[in-house]
């Protein structure tokens, strides 16, 4: 798995790769550093995941996106999923778990909606 991250008022993460098992644990950790700093800006905290090169996802990889979600929208924040392949879209649709995410067309509208309070 290779991670690429961009801060500006949002963090975008673009993931390369399988997210599983280990892998899915050090992205975990990764992503907490940057949460704290988006709670900690103004605006909308916005976590946007570009899933591309994501190769595959298992329960572990699906837990991290949970999570991640989860703290954001605690903070009154949104996480966006783009470019997602068809396997993870249909682990997200099996598991119940798309309510939990932002589905925008394409990154340039995730970025834009960043910005939009």
């Amino acid at each position: 798995m290779q991670v690429n991250i961009q801060n500006k008022n949002f963090t975008l993460l673009e993931i390369q790769g399988r997210v599983i098992g280990q892998d899915a644990l050090v992205l975990k950790t990764m992503l907490e550093e940057h949460i704290e700093k988006l709670e900690t800006q103004e605006g909308i905290p916005t976590l946007i995941f570009d899933l591309a090169g994501a190769e595959t996802m298992d329960s572990a990889g699906l837990g991290v996106l949970i999570t991640s979600s989860t703290q954001i929208r605690q903070n009154g924040g949104r996480t966006a999923l783009v470019n997602v392949n068809r396997g993870i879209r249909r682990m997200l649709i099996r598991t119940n778990l798309t309510s939990l995410f932002d589905f925008p067309k394409n990154l340039a509208e995730a970025i834009t909606s960043s910005f939009q309070s």
